[in-house]
């Protein structure tokens, strides 16, 4: 069962959903359970690492965008690894004006990073 859990890297608190093996049809409610813990933060508080490796569709991909609007008054940054097509709705994402988003090739880099913010 998908559960996103807070951990710490550099001293920082960070959001980790690593949706790696998710079922398509399971991943809506997996990006629910991640909103519900996002919201439940402060303002421009949460540091989230997501890891997008899950079986893609067109709904995961709207629920994603759905995602990032209803969470981005309490991100304050995140770090995205994931397949080239989840990249692609990232780079989607970062189009509509979301400059809290960052993409990376792997874990390591993306934790340091987001430990910088």
């Amino acid at each position: 069962m998908f559960e996103p859990v807070f951990i710490t890297h550099g001293g920082k608190r960070i959001l980790r959903a690593d949706y790696s093996g998710v079922d398509r049809r399971d991943l809506l409610e997996a990006f629910g359970a991640t909103g519900r813990v996002v919201t439940a933060e402060p303002p421009r508080s949460v540091r989230v690492l997501s890891i997008l490796r899950a079986d893609l569709n067109a709904d995961a991909v709207a629920a994603l965008k759905r995602l990032s609007a209803s969470n981005a008054p309490h991100v304050l940054a995140v770090a995205v690894v994931g397949t080239s097509f989840w990249n692609m709705a990232v780079v989607n994402i970062q189009a509509q004006g979301r400059t809290d988003i960052r993409l990376f090739e792997g874990e390591q880099e993306a934790l340091d990073w987001l430990a910088s913010r």
